[in-house]
């Protein structure tokens, strides 16, 4: 019953938006849309920002976002800010030139065929299943995925094995896929010594301090893709991990926390002398400032694997979770030292081994067949420009 509500909210939604097709396309208008318009973030603000500093006056960026006054500052940058699923906001989106997105948000608008639409996704590697692969495969489904994936032109990827398997789970054609990698990706592999400094100043860190992050996935109440977002009782130790990470690689350590975007309630979190950094609108600012990582199920592992900097692995629920969520790869053929306890995760950053760790991420990214490139970013815009501007 939830399937054939949410499929003809969709095909309603599209019929009564569709008045608004008679308005000309504006060729030098741009949306660029995080996280269903969550914040400004992720790969749209890659995007933005390399747009304003290489394409200036060019085009019309359009920023979606569920609360315009929390983001009225955009607009010093230039950046049009609207509220999303307004009439303003569908104004700008079934009139722009081109639409990208990191998380769909598109299918249940009437796009038109002059409109490009690029999916930049908002996860690198291969894990956690999705579409077909996870969900009943009904032929139902199958029609509420092709309203996106016949829409999209363009399909970013940070890995062969990501494209052979997203491209089969959401019906998108394969050879729409781009293998560039993530914009977003490019500060991992050519990173900001002066960016990393501003953000472990803003966020209160010492000189000298060293920082590991501890960035979980959500968890949906009974295995339901379709509820609310919750943070679980992650119940890993703190001060037990600053003092290993002490222990192992020397200096003073501070814990760090950010709770995946999606999450709503926020109960039993790491209590103690730690750093909640769940409202940081930019993940990859945390990450380019984090010494170390610890994760569970999150795509950022392949994000920081880039950086060469160790990452952990400890999930309390790890097999329910693979069991009920799947991944596309074996979580032991993932490359970061796991543990389901403290004490294992204890063990595993004493007995850290730097050599073995990097062989094992190079072996992972080639397994996968990565194809990060660091130049994502630059070759989005250039694509964007041409369509817009040419």
């Amino acid at each position: 019953m939830d399937a054939i509500l949410r499929y003809s909210k969709k095909i309603l939604m599209r019929t009564l938006l569709l008045p608004f097709r008679l308005f000309p396309i504006q060729h030098n208008r741009v949306v660029l849309m995080n996280a269903l318009a969550q914040n400004y973030g992720d790969n749209p603000k890659s995007v933005a920002e390399y747009l304003l500093a290489h394409y200036p006056g060019k085009l019309q960026i359009v920023i979606p976002v569920k609360d315009p006054a929390a983001n009225a500052h955009l607009t010093e940058k230039g950046l049009t800010v609207v509220k999303y699923n307004s009439l303003k906001y569908f104004y700008y989106a079934l009139t722009c030139q081109v639409f990208l997105t990191n998380s769909g948000g598109f299918s249940y608008l009437p796009m038109g065929k002059k409109q490009y639409i690029i999916n930049t996704w908002h996860g690198g590697g291969a894990y956690k299943k999705c579409g077909l692969d996870m969900y009943e495969d009904t032929k139902l489904f199958r029609k509420d995925l092709k309203l996106a994936a016949d829409k999209t032109d363009v399909f970013l990827s940070t890995c062969g094995r990501f494209t052979d398997v997203i491209s089969k789970s959401l019906l998108t054609p394969k050879e729409i896929f781009w293998e560039i990698g993530m914009p977003r990706n490019d500060t991992m592999l050519h990173p900001d010594p002066a960016v990393r400094q501003a953000v472990r100043e803003r966020i209160g860190l010492k000189d000298g301090e060293k920082l590991i992050l501890f960035a979980p996935t959500y968890r949906k109440p009974d295995d339901n893709y379709f509820k609310e977002s919750i943070a679980i009782s992650y119940g890993v130790d703190c001060q037990r991990v600053c003092k290993a990470m002490q222990q192992r690689f020397g200096g003073t350590w501070r814990f760090a926390y950010r709770l995946h975007p999606c999450v709503t309630n926020r109960d039993g979190l790491p209590g103690g002398d730690v750093l909640d950094l769940s409202d940081y609108p930019d993940m990859q600012e945390l990450l380019q400032a984090a010494d170390a990582m610890i994760n569970d199920f999150s795509s950022s592992m392949w994000d920081f694997m880039l950086t060469g900097r160790p990452s952990f692995l400890f999930a309390v629920d790890l097999e329910h979770y693979v069991k009920t969520t799947q991944v596309y790869t074996p979580v032991k053929d993932w490359p970061f030292p796991s543990s389901t306890n403290n004490d294992e995760l204890e063990k595993t950053i004493l007995e850290f081994d730097e050599n073995a760790y990097a062989a094992a991420c190079r072996r992972h990214y080639e397994d996968l067949g990565g194809c990060e490139t660091g130049k994502a970013t630059e070759l989005v815009c250039q694509r964007i420009y041409e369509k817009c501007c040419k």
